[in-house]
């Protein structure tokens, strides 16, 4: 699964400004992670690893092997 399917699957049936809020940045910007257009930085993709309860590599494998 890509970043951005995993991160819409992790999202659920909350919204992206619910989950922006969550996380502190803006909703453009989690619809652009969701898009996979852009990548959280590295504390953030390491604290939605952890959320998530699934390995940082596996949610950002494409981010990890471009």
């Amino acid at each position: 699964m890509k970043m951005r399917e995993l991160l819409i699957k992790y999202r659920g049936k909350r919204t992206q400004k619910e989950m922006a809020e969550k996380y502190g940045v803006s909703q453009q910007l989690w619809a652009l992670w969701e898009l996979g257009k852009s990548a959280p930085k590295p504390h953030m993709m390491k604290r939605i690893s952890l959320d998530c309860k699934k390995p940082m590599e596996k949610i950002f494998f494409d981010v990890f092997n471009q």
